[in-house]
């Protein structure tokens, strides 16, 4: 009896040692169809995470400003910087920004003002602004000058842009923007 239903178990049973070739090619084919289609939605969602932190990071670091100008009672710079230790006198702020304390309010970091703040963007980014080449907010909360923005897009992707907008009361805010 016990022959009878082990050659009825096995006789219905195939072992099956592995994939055949065309199997195999059908697969890889697949995942290569499938990674085609997916990777450009990948580098964009890249780019626009590069943007995103670069549109965080400087929004960030004008309500920082802005909250220790109100705090120390004491006006606070910020402007674009080539060598994280002093202001540039372009409205490219592609190298990054600095925050700082500025005591003698002529908008340069001079020896004694205190750097609070260096920020730097990942390549690719640019980011410029309008006229102002600094924001100096002072001791009330307020911006020296008037309601301005800030461009950031991205060199291979100008759908990807945003503009910071900088007001006279000191508040930021952004929104997309197309850069083309």
């Amino acid at each position: 009896m016990n022959k009878i239903i082990r050659d009825t178990f096995s006789a219905g049973t195939k072992r099956q040692k592995g994939m055949s070739h065309v199997e195999i090619m059908i697969a890889v084919a697949l995942v290569m169809v499938v990674s085609a289609t997916a990777m450009p939605n990948v580098t964009r969602m890249m780019g626009q995470d590069k943007i995103m932190d670069a549109r965080h990071q400087l929004m960030t670091d004008f309500n920082f400003a802005q909250n220790t100008a109100v705090n120390s009672y004491r006006r606070v710079v910020v402007c674009p910087s080539d060598n994280q230790r002093s202001c540039n006198s372009s409205n490219r702020w592609n190298k990054g920004w600095i925050v700082f304390q500025d005591f003698d309010a002529n908008n340069q970091r001079d020896m004694g003002e205190s750097i609070l703040r260096v920020s730097q963007l990942d390549a690719g980014i640019e980011v410029t602004s309008g006229a102002n080449h600094h924001y100096r907010y002072n001791p009330d909360g307020k911006l020296s000058g008037n309601t301005s923005s800030l461009l950031m897009c991205m060199g291979d992707k100008p759908e990807l842009g945003h503009r910071v907008v900088v007001f006279e009361d000191g508040r930021v805010r952004s929104e997309d923007y197309a850069c083309s």
